[in-house]
């Protein structure tokens, strides 16, 4: 009787897993909600072929992003009879798929974001009680990228019910990127996070981010004292929220630092800005294919700080083949000499190192023992170092 209960443990188990065979490195994309928030004068049909076409034509594209996706207030205010979820009528007048097919003629994949309440955060229809009815929906529709908050919902709960989103987005049989907020509203609860990583693609774990310096660098040290990297792997990543590069609130100095640091911890690269009226900064940033290629290194292994003194940090990640990468982050407000050592990075002091700055697309020649760099205010020196 022991054998027989031990092997269904095991068959469920398995069963909850996600194994979607997606995202096995952190999704890039675009999403409404951080420039249009609930502006349903803008969220329209217009808006996400115009997107698509801009993500296209800016380079984005070509430099890994794929996903357009829609956040919460697209749609109706009812199901229709047959219980289904409907976008606007009036913004959205040939529905989805024909939206999600035009995107996938340009190369890019669909997102969309419900709720597991009875209603959204906005207050539109929820999929309580509608789990596997809506995720068959998606699929139907062609989506690529369900992004799934917990407005309404108790928190003792979504365990359970992230659970079974999970099994319902999988027997579609449909590849669909699952993002998970649960752990972002059991702040306060004790979440064993290599089971959500086992259900989910990516998942919330903080209050969401705004267009400042504080509001970015306060969700770094969150996930930092939290120890959160060792989470974080192919197909499954910690999601520190979405990027606010472009939306006016910060410098272009600041917004490298932004970029950097979230590629440094194998955060997934989600713009949040106006794609069809990028400055030609904003692009240069959102397009820096050295610093996406530490993001999206096949490797999978989350960044962390392994330097802090003062206002002056040091970030570290294992690349593929033997490579690291380096975020030197000047928090201070004066430019501050950050020395790079060894021992810091927990190398030989005898190796040597070819270095080559990725925002300057540059060598900077070889670090051995010890390099110092002067780091500008709020800035960063980002580094991939090459065994020579």
């Amino acid at each position: 009787m022991k054998i027989v209960i031990c092997l269904i443990l095991v068959a469920i188990t398995i069963a909850s897993a996600l194994d979607n065979g997606v995202a096995r490195t952190p999704p890039m994309g675009w999403n409404t909600w951080n420039h249009y928030g609930c502006n349903t004068s803008a969220i329209n049909a217009d808006l996400l072929i115009n997107t698509a076409m801009a993500m296209v034509t800016s380079g984005m594209a070509k430099a890994g992003y794929q996903y357009i996706s829609l956040d919460d207030c697209w749609l109706a205010t009812e199901r229709d009879a047959q219980g289904r979820l409907q976008p606007d009528p009036v913004r959205f007048p040939q529905g989805i798929a024909p939206i999600a097919d035009y995107i996938h003629s340009l190369g890019l994949k669909m997102g969309i974001y419900e709720d597991v309440g009875n209603m959204t955060c906005a207050g539109y229809p929820g999929s309580e009680n509608n789990l596997e009815l809506d995720a068959k929906t998606f699929a139907e529709w062609g989506i690529d990228y369900v992004k799934m908050d917990g407005c309404n919902f108790p928190v003792d709960d979504m365990k359970q019910t992230y659970t079974e989103l999970s099994q319902a987005l999988n027997a579609t049989g449909r590849e669909m990127v699952y993002s998970c907020s649960w752990p972002a509203y059991a702040q306060n609860e004790d979440v064993n996070f290599t089971y959500v990583a086992s259900i989910c693609n990516l998942w919330r774990e903080f209050d969401d981010i705004r267009d400042d310096w504080d509001a970015w660098t306060s969700i770094l040290d969150q996930m930092e004292a939290t120890n959160r990297a060792p989470f974080a792997g192919p197909g499954h990543w910690n999601d520190p929220d979405m990027l606010e590069i472009g939306n006016g609130g910060q410098t272009y100095t600041e917004y490298q630092s932004f970029f950097s640091l979230w590629s440094i911890i194998a955060a997934p690269l989600i713009a949040g800005n106006d794609l069809t009226s990028m400055t030609q900064e904003t692009i240069e940033i959102l397009t820096n294919i050295e610093v996406i290629a530490v993001d999206q290194d096949p490797l999978g292994i989350q960044g962390t700080r392994v330097y802090q003194s003062g206002t002056n940090e040091i970030w570290l990640r294992q690349l593929v083949n033997d490579e690291l990468a380096v975020v030197l982050f000047n928090r201070g407000s004066a430019t501050s000499t950050i020395t790079l050592t060894s021992s810091i990075i927990n190398v030989p002091s005898n190796q040597k190192y070819l270095a080559r700055d990725l925002w300057r697309h540059g060598s900077v020649g070889f670090f051995e023992n010890s390099l110092a760099f002067p780091v500008e205010s709020h800035g960063v020196v980002m580094l991939k170092l090459t065994k020579a």
